[in-house]
């Protein structure tokens, strides 16, 4: 069995007795709940990725803003990177008003499995399709209907997804440079098209990336032709944690998580 088919029973937390739920409360009570929530799997602790939060009437109106679900989102990830946890698929993070009391939070969570991306294919029989982006064409007494797929999809009033970015840690060197590190794959070394630029001879134009995986940031050296290291130790990939330093070259780079 798998360990998005293992499904944690939603089992109430309850973290706040009476007055008004602060933001501050909130972030404590889901750091608990995730930690509380960690097991053991291949021999790394994975935490769930799926998170319900019921709150009073009242708390769901004030608090449902996405400044509070992004802030959670954060405390979240830097939670799993603090405590060298790992999870699994997307992380989701939803408030909703209790059915019964009005004075407990109650977290509940899972091992949710990915939602499988939309297809694109388009169904021409079951489809409502603009007859401006149909093209007729008759051959030997038989009508046959082509849909320019670029014109379909083109003419769709879809708005595009807003992506959030989330600060989850940074790479800071002995100077004042210093590079946030958020969910995208990044690029140090002395190319200036890289996101971290050294001025360090003894650094490859592109020396290592730092790549998004299971909700941690993992270094890999770019085959540089003088090494990565991590606390000293020559690598080749390492999953970061909190206070690791980075030797390129000359230069030392700290990762650090940034506070809640």
């Amino acid at each position: 069995m798998s360990l998005a088919d293992v499904i944690s029973s939603q089992i109430a937390s309850m973290f706040q007795k009476r007055g008004e739920l602060e933001p501050p409360a909130l972030i404590k009570a889901m750091e608990r709940e995730v930690a509380a929530r960690a097991r053991s799997y291949n021999g790394v602790s994975v935490v769930p990725n799926d998170y319900t939060i019921y709150l009073s009437e009242e708390d769901f109106h004030r608090l449902s803003a996405a400044r509070i679900i992004k802030a959670l989102h954060e405390t979240v990830e830097r939670k799993v990177i603090r405590e060298n946890y790992f999870m699994d698929g997307t992380l989701n993070i939803r408030l909703e008003k209790m059915l019964e009391g009005n004075d407990l939070i109650k977290i509940s969570a899972r091992y949710a499995e990915n939602e499988q991306a939309e297809e694109t294919t388009i169904d021409l029989e079951n489809d409502v399709l603009s007859q401006t982006l149909l093209e007729n064409i008759e051959e030997n007494n038989a009508k046959t209907i082509i849909a320019d797929k670029t014109k379909i999809l083109a003419s769709m009033r879809t708005a595009a997804p807003k992506i959030t970015s989330y600060d989850l840690a940074v790479i800071t060197d002995s100077a004042t440079a210093e590079l946030v590190l958020g969910e995208r794959q990044i690029y140090i070394g002395r190319k200036e098209t890289n996101d971290f630029i050294l001025e360090d001879e003894n650094a490859s134009r592109v020396h290592a990336y730092i790549s998004y995986e299971r909700h941690r940031h993992v270094l890999n050296d770019a085959e540089s032709l003088n090494g990565t290291f991590v606390n000293k130790k020559k690598i080749y990939r390492h999953v970061l944690k909190n206070g690791d330093k980075i030797s390129i070259g000359n230069t030392v780079l700290i990762y650090k998580v940034l506070n809640s």
